[in-house]
């Protein structure tokens, strides 16, 4: 990876993150590896492959500097790393800054499943979480015709559920738990509920049996970031701060070039 001598200093070396990352509890080791890898998608990002190879790259023309790294290179740079994260790389400084997305990437499936495990995510939370997995899932090619139609089916039927449950808006959730509006079914809302547990774990169920390897990395983090938030999760400077890291972390003052 060329870079300019202001940049090459800009942040931490990656072996001295994960280092550090490992000796963190599970959550702060999330964020602390996603800050790393936001920051270095918003020095050399988006990453990319060589054309007709998985061999990960950073961006051929260095970005405009920012404080941020956008949604669309953070999702750009995880798939280019999730494609090329099975096969052999030079080595070289992208090759080391894809060893930080690997481990981003493990911590994710363990921040994960701890959520999934614990049973504290309310149904409504849970539904949409699984439904923005299922958003990110890529059928494995030997999946045939009818495997990849229940898939479908299972999602279509979660969202129709979900849509058709109260609000999300907390105002509003907070008055349904108690008060159910007159043109509101009951029965309809007990049928959305099971719909929303039965497809919503069938769709779990098949991640867990891929080891979620056929879901997109950047949806698999946003859902993990969303429900350490929803849970009240976020380590203490993050969560004072109120900044989506996700979203691109305004990188800490000594990792500013």
């Amino acid at each position: 990876m060329s870079v300019s001598p202001s940049t090459a200093t800009a942040l931490p070396a990656n072996v001295d993150i994960i280092r550090e990352a490992f000796r963190m509890s599970d959550t702060a080791r999330f964020f602390h590896l996603l800050r790393q890898a936001s920051s270095l998608i918003r020095l050399h990002g988006p990453y990319t492959t060589f054309s007709g190879t998985t061999a990960f790259s950073p961006a051929p023309v260095p970005p405009p500097r920012t404080t941020t790294a956008s949604v669309k290179d953070v999702a750009v740079s995880l798939a280019a790393a999730q494609d090329s994260i099975d096969t052999a790389q030079p080595e070289g400084p992208a090759k080391e800054d894809l060893v930080l997305f690997k481990h981003l990437w493990e911590t994710t499936i363990t921040i994960l499943e701890k959520l999934l495990d614990g049973g504290e995510l309310d149904q409504e939370s849970f539904g949409w979480g699984i439904y923005g997995l299922a958003s990110g899932y890529m059928q494995p090619p030997a999946n045939n015709v009818a495997t990849c139609n229940l898939f479908s089916l299972h999602k279509h039927r979660l969202y129709v559920a979900l849509a058709s449950l109260p609000s999300m808006d907390s105002f509003a959730r907070q008055r349904n738990k108690y008060v159910v509006s007159e043109k509101t079914n009951i029965q309809s809302l007990v049928k959305a509920r099971r719909e929303v547990h039965i497809c919503g774990n069938l769709l779990l169920q098949q991640f867990r049996q891929e080891s979620w390897r056929c879901v997109r990395w950047w949806h698999a983090i946003a859902i993990a970031e969303r429900w350490t938030e929803l849970l009240g999760r976020m380590p203490a400077d993050l969560h004072l701060r109120k900044e989506r890291t996700l979203s691109g972390m305004k990188p800490d003052e000594q990792t500013v070039a």
